[in-house]
């Protein structure tokens, strides 16, 4: 018999379910409560008190000490809400979820006048409404308390809003598509907990093997790409891809909904309802054991050459876990020779596709266009590179295929390539070796803004090719080991790559201008926007469009000078009587520094460069020389009194500086 009920119906079923819910959580929505207050009023007091002994211990303003202790209580509060409220979520959720795998409550819920789709999706709001309203109950009362102790929002504790509402729908809707194919609550939890666990790892070792054996390939692409986490429905907490963790949502309620509807009362408390998330959910699993155990034993030169070693690391890896896995899941080896057909396939693929990336058959590693085949060229150096936080690397790279046309530096770029080419190791062993940094540098610090060298050409065909080098990828070469003046020093380059071009006056910590090696004037800029910093800077960049001559002004990064093959200018790199054999008109020098966090991923560099010195490593400061033709930059420096009339530091100016022989810039 079929039941027919109208809208209203159907709204009061709803409602009914909720009642039921309600009382089924009560005591997890008062374990909750109980938490959120008692962390937030611990917070709230820790913070206030901590602020006025500080303020006094330092003798700053209490007032000033209070806000800022508020400050810091809206934001650990809304984290600590936040982290309460992703762990209850999941309670909430298999609890509300868990009358699928109980025979007694599916014969009891089968015998009442409700639908099983209106059923389950009534649950599924239950689960949500529980979850989001509580947290923001207490996050409306963390910024109330905020708000009125005189302290605005913050835009991180703002965010927390829209990360909850959409990683708390993600997170509930992938695991009720689950709990509808398992038929035990064991299998549901373990089943969620493996794919937020072994497929963002597995995803993380498909991005190392591409990275390390493409060596060249920019491996960045992949982050924060939805694909790595795209079946991890924790990831949607984080808050990107909001519009994919809508779509999956939407798919994963809409398949539950079909599922459910034709779902058989008698797999409750069996080990599944449906089979293929299970299989799927093995050979990841096997899949991560042999990826982790034959990259291992790759790295590790087993058997004396890497691809022979990761052959057998993946079996050895990947044929236990999958029979651990099945045990697990069917509580037994029952069906096990039947569904190992999978892992069959999974060893041939891995195999074979490993094979053939380990001996390069396609010649991505090797490849260095010939020059007639190229319709123009770019190079980026790493080290004297500017780049905005905000712009896609792999696309700035890719730009720079349009830089050269001319045959003479489309040479040189192509003959650094190849310097490069002919020294980096492509040994089997160290590929895999390369996996391992492949798989977590994107994150670290000391990734220079993702690499160290870039090549792009475009092709006569119009395909442009793009290589990206990274220092850790080979112990033979190292920056100052290629010579790539010849077109770093270029008016092209100058223009697209550095920060004297193209950073923001916000973005440009200080500015020194000098003419000896024991004074000049020093401008800072990294509090206060200092307008006459910005004036020298835009006067510079007139004169700079204006000039006629390929890159006659710029110097490489400080960096290049002490370091590499200029050992004149050697500990005399702020010394105008340096350059005047190269540049005889020069005047004076002008020295920038750019501020770190502009550089992603670069943003806690200085906490660690006291012991690793990679500081040093950041292209982070420039010097220029400034020569007479540069009348719009002379004359800005005269009329803020930096220079005199006759282009000497002039020692009664307000930004004068006495250094000792050292850069106060450096």
């Amino acid at each position: 018999m079929t039941l027919t009920a109208s809208f209203k119906d159907k709204l009061k079923q709803a409602y009914a379910v909720f009642a039921w819910d309600m009382k089924s959580c009560t005591g997890i929505l008062t374990v909750y409560s109980i938490l959120a207050a008692v962390f937030t009023t611990i917070i709230l007091t820790l913070c206030i008190v901590i602020g006025i002994l500080i303020a006094d211990s330092v003798g700053s303003s209490r007032t000033e000490a209070f806000g800022e202790s508020i400050q810091f209580f809206q934001i650990i509060a809304s984290g600590m809400i936040y982290f309460l409220t992703i762990i209850f979520t999941i309670v909430y959720t298999v609890q509300i979820y868990s009358y699928q795998h109980s025979k007694r409550k599916v014969d009891l819920y089968g015998s009442l006048p409700i639908s099983r789709t209106v059923l389950f999706i009534s649950k599924s709001a239950s689960a949500y409404i529980f979850s989001l309203v509580p947290a923001m109950f207490f996050l409306g009362i963390i910024f109330i308390i905020s708000i009125c102790l005189g302290q605005p929002l913050t835009n991180e504790a703002i965010s927390i809003y829209l990360k909850l509402i959409i990683g708390t729908l993600a997170c509930i809707s992938a695991y009720g598509l689950i709990s509808v194919c398992c038929g035990t609550t064991i299998n549901s939890v373990i089943m969620f907990i493996a794919v937020c666990v072994v497929y963002p790892l597995s995803a993380m070792f498909i991005k190392g093997v591409v990275g390390g054996f493409f060596v060249g390939f920019y491996s960045g692409i992949f982050k924060d790409h939805f694909i790595m986490n795209a079946l991890n429905p924790l990831a949607a907490y984080d808050g990107i891809n909001i519009v994919y963790w809508l779509i999956f949502s939407v798919v994963c309620i809409a398949a539950s909904a079909y599922l459910v509807k034709n779902r058989k009362m008698e797999r409750a408390q069996e080990s599944f309802a449906y089979y293929l998330p299970c299989h799927i959910m093995k050979v990841l699993i096997s899949f991560l054991v042999g990826m982790f155990l034959g990259v291992l034993f790759g790295s590790l030169n087993v058997f004396g050459y890497g691809y022979l070693g990761f052959v057998f690391g993946f079996i050895l890896g990947s044929v236990p876990a999958f029979v651990i896995a099945h045990l697990i899941f069917y509580k037994g080896f029952s069906k096990l020779l039947k569904t190992s057909i999978p892992l069959g396939g999974l060893i041939i693929v891995v195999v074979a596709a490993m094979a053939l990336i380990n001996y390069d058959v396609f010649g991505y590693n090797e490849f260095v266009p010939n020059m007639d085949n190229v319709q123009s060229a770019g190079f980026i150096d790493g080290y004297n590179f500017y780049r905005d936080g905000s712009n896609n690397l792999n696309r700035v790279v890719r730009d720079a295929s349009d830089d050269f046309t001319d045959k003479e530096k489309i040479n040189s770029v192509i003959t650094n390539h190849s310097e490069i080419i002919d020294s980096t190791d492509f040994s089997s062993t160290k590929k895999f070796q390369n996996v391992w940094s492949e798989m977590v540098m994107d994150n670290m610090p000391f990734r220079l803004g993702y690499f160290d060298y870039a090549f792009a050409y475009k092709l006569d065909n119009g395909r442009v090719v793009t290589r990206v080098y990274y220092n850790m990828q080979s112990e033979e070469w190292y920056y100052n080991d290629i010579n790539t003046f010849d077109v770093v020093k270029t008016k092209e380059y100058t223009q697209n790559y550095t920060a004297m071009m193209k950073a923001d006056f916000d973005s440009i910590d200080e500015v020194e201008i000098m003419t000896n090696s024991v004074e000049g004037c020093y401008l800072s800029n990294a509090e206060n926007r200092n307008k006459d910093c910005e004036r020298i800077i835009e006067a510079f960049r007139k004169d700079f469009e204006a000039d006629k001559t390929d890159g006659s002004v710029i110097l490489a990064p400080l960096q290049y000078i002490d370091y590499s093959y200029d050992n004149a200018y050697y500990g005399d790199y702020n010394n105008i009587d340096t350059y005047k054999d190269e540049y005889p008109e020069a005047v004076c020098l002008i020295e920038i520094k750019t501020d770190v966090k502009n550089y992603e991923g670069n943003n806690i560099l200085d906490v660690f460069s006291g012991g690793m010195y990679l500081t040093d490593m950041v292209p982070k400061t420039e010097l220029y020389v400034i020569p007479e033709s540069y009348t719009n930059t002379l004359s800005v420096l005269k009329e803020i009194g930096v220079l005199n009339s006759d282009n000497e530091i002039n020692e009664n100016s307000d930004y004068y500086s006495w250094t000792g022989g050292i850069s106060s810039g450096y």
